[in-house]
């Protein structure tokens, strides 16, 4: 884990690992996140499926959770 600056909390901390996801959105996130905001992000990301009944099998649902990431963490769409 390197350390980064991350756009969400403004720290230098360690970064992930590896990307969370094997797509631009997942290698954007391991360079500009640090591990502890992305840990905050996936307990919000628990809540949201959880409050809107999210089927990930829908695009709709996956389309409505990345954007819910993307605000969380301050990442600008594609």
């Amino acid at each position: 884990m390197a350390d980064l600056t991350c756009i969400r909390c403004g720290q230098t901390r360690a970064g992930l690992d590896r990307p969370p996801y094997p797509d631009a959105m997942g290698r954007e996130i391991a360079e500009k996140v640090c591990a502890v905001c992305w840990e905050e992000c996936k307990r919000m990301q628990v809540m949201v499926i959880n409050e809107y009944r999210l089927d990930l099998s829908d695009p709709r649902a996956q389309e409505i959770l990345e954007k819910s990431i993307r605000d969380f963490l301050g990442i600008e769409a594609d």
